[in-house]
């Protein structure tokens, strides 16, 4: 078990889910950059507006398909304007040109269903809706025949009227997406204008010029509803963008306040917790061994001549026999158990619930096997090594951390003095 893992085993017997230590990670995760160009490759900012722009104009066609049901008011207005027209034009003519809403509509609703139920691409819709405006204002800017074969002013006006409706209706149809609204209503307006100037009267030119006006009208409010609906969508789509970045950042940031906070409490070479860990944890522990009368023992480890082994075999050598003593620590102990790297070649294991007479047995096993171990360096075998070790027991030998650390400190000179590659307990 690694030591993260023995200080998450051991908080949760001790003092809670909230004292439970993070599993710690490679050392590579470790080295967090130290600003966001280090982590990613340097790029020029982009505005706002193109990163949404592609955003926007989904939206726009989206919105244009968004009530396809009002497109039936083309059969409705047409039908009306027939029944008006019916005793006084050409009745064939008026079927026919009815016939073409028949026929329009339907394919123009045949087509809003296949764009939502095959997902068509936004250009692919934008342009068939395109169309479909065209072909149906151009049908009614038929009308402009019966502008011209009548002299009656009643139908006339009526006609303006109709199609000053049909305009100002495509303000709520056609204005998210303008190539659409004017696809539509020039086909309807130049005509019938035309129309009007033809007749060459003052009464139709003035109804000419009052149909251009109006329409001139409704394309400035077109253009301007348009404007808003961008505006709306652009700033959706940057409070997406936006809320997406800070969703990301704050990713970032918990990421890297994990590692910092697992950097602060452990050692970068070996991976083990580091003393000041120790010393936060083991105050904790005495508090709550005193609470409990439960003995805790500690044992300082030492390489014996470690200076002569990193002078003959260079400080690389040093450090993998420091990581492999590490890993060969994690792996002897329980996981209520803490392994640190005190210092250089000094390790500290601190046994909960545990005396000298438990601690022992299990301190020479680990000892024997550093012994052991078989070391190398790059391919290359390494000569092997032996450990000092000194060992106090709460209360017996300190009451305090740093009683128990002085105590522990003494017996490991005692062994280094006696000889080295012994375990001595403090006196």
């Amino acid at each position: 078990m690694t030591a993260p893992n023995q200080a998450s085993a051991a908080s949760q017997q001790r003092t809670g889910a909230d004292e439970a230590v993070a599993p710690g990670p490679s050392l590579t995760e470790w080295r967090v950059p130290a600003s966001p160009e280090e982590s990613s490759p340097a790029a020029p900012p982009r505005p706002a507006d193109l990163d949404a722009a592609p955003e926007i104009f989904v939206e726009q066609v989206r919105l244009l398909y968004q009530h396809p049901s009002l497109i039936v008011v083309n059969i409705v207005n047409a039908l009306l304007v027939v029944a008006v027209l019916w005793s006084s034009f050409p009745r064939r003519a008026l079927v026919a040109w009815f016939a073409l809403f028949l026929v329009l509509v339907p394919a123009r609703l045949l087509i809003a269903y296949l764009q939502e139920h095959q997902r068509w691409p936004a250009a692919r819709a934008a342009a068939w809706s395109v169309i479909g405006s065209a072909v149906t204002g151009a049908a009614w800017g038929l009308l402009a025949f019966a502008i011209i074969s009548t002299s009656n002013i009643a139908y006339q006006v009526f006609i303006v009227f109709v199609l000053g409706g049909m305009t100002a209706g495509a303000v709520l149809l056609d204005a998210a997406y303008l190539p659409a609204f004017f696809a539509f209503v020039v086909p309807i307006i130049v005509p019938t204008t035309l129309a009007f100037m033809f007749r060459g009267d003052l009464m139709s030119i003035a109804m000419g010029g009052m149909l251009a006006i109006f329409a001139a009208v409704q394309a400035v409010i077109g253009r301007r509803t348009n404007q808003w609906i961008v505006d709306t969508l652009r700033l959706q789509a940057q409070r997406e963008n936006l809320t997406a970045d800070l969703y990301r950042t704050t990713a970032e940031l918990t990421r890297r306040e994990a590692i910092l906070r697992i950097m602060a409490n452990h050692d970068e070479l070996t991976g083990l917790f580091n003393r000041y860990y120790l010393f936060e944890t083991i105050g904790r522990e005495l508090r709550r061994a005193q609470r409990l009368q439960a003995p805790i023992t500690i044992a300082i480890l030492d390489i014996d001549h470690f200076k002569d082994f990193n002078d003959n075999f260079g400080h690389e050598a040093g450090d993998e026999i420091l990581r492999a003593i590490g890993g060969i620590l994690k792996s002897s102990v329980r996981g209520s158990d803490i392994v640190c790297r005190y210092g250089g070649e000094e390790f500290v294991v601190v046994f909960f619930d545990a005396d000298t007479l438990a601690a022992l047995p299990r301190l020479a096993r680990i000892c024997e096997t550093i012994k052991d171990t078989e070391y190398t360096c790059r391919g290359l075998p390494l000569p092997g090594v032996t450990q000092s070790v000194g060992v106090a027991q709460y209360p017996v030998h300190g009451r305090t951390v740093d009683g128990l650390i002085r105590a522990a400190d003494h017996a490991l000179y005692a062994a280094k003095k006696a000889g080295r590659d012994r375990i001595d307990v403090a006196s």
